[in-house]
């Protein structure tokens, strides 16, 4: 008895149930990339912003009272601007700064959002630092964290959390919100609060 091949429709289906299997694991590696893509670079994000958060805090904690040519300031966002405070202080912990050789005991550092021309209500987070008595705006902007949507910052004292702060003594805390573009339209915030030490009796 002879066997019988293959015929052609037989061929033709077991292809096409093969291009099935192989369409529907391509499908499933083309999410599972797309998912690690997006899981990293959310890490990515994450690790930025908290890293910025880190340091801020850490230059707060080490915060001066204000001596001559320095201030601490906080400003909020003008009526209709994105929701980008400013903040301006003197602080014993920095990095180095240019033109200055050794660096003096104390600092004056400055955050602010500059906006992305090419993205609406997004900007970049950049830091200033300078010793008195060069202006912190006289110092190169350095980038620090990009796609933020909001930069809100508050001051404490005892009567209470204050949007603005222009005192010549120090407030007891600071809170800092920074709200990132989370790459799918919406905003991820990280919130810390800081005690100025410089600020205790």
């Amino acid at each position: 008895m002879r066997s019988r091949g293959s015929t052609l429709l037989e061929a033709l289906v077991a292809l096409a149930i093969a291009a099935l299997v192989l369409a529907a694991l391509s499908g499933a590696m083309v999410r599972a990339r797309a998912a690690r893509a997006e899981a990293t670079a959310r890490a990515d994000r994450l690790g930025a912003a908290r890293t910025v958060l880190l340091r801020l805090a850490a230059e707060l904690e080490s915060a001066r009272r204000p001596g001559t040519g320095e201030r601490f300031a906080l400003e909020p966002p003008a009526d209709g601007a994105p929701p980008w405070w400013s903040l301006s202080f003197p602080t014993a912990a920095h990095g180095p700064v240019a033109g200055s050789t050794p660096a003096a005991d104390t600092s004056v550092v400055s955050y602010r959002v500059e906006r992305d021309v090419d993205r609406p209500g997004v900007g970049t987070l950049v830091r200033r630092e300078t010793t008195a008595p060069v202006p912190a705006s006289e110092a190169p902007p350095i980038p620090v964290l990009a796609g933020v949507r909001a930069l809100r910052v508050r001051c404490l004292d005892s009567a209470g959390w204050h949007p603005a702060w222009q005192a010549e003594d120090l407030p007891h805390a600071v809170e800092i919100a920074i709200g990132q573009d989370d790459g799918r339209g919406g905003t991820e915030e990280f919130v810390t609060a800081v005690a100025l030490q410089a600020a205790t009796p």
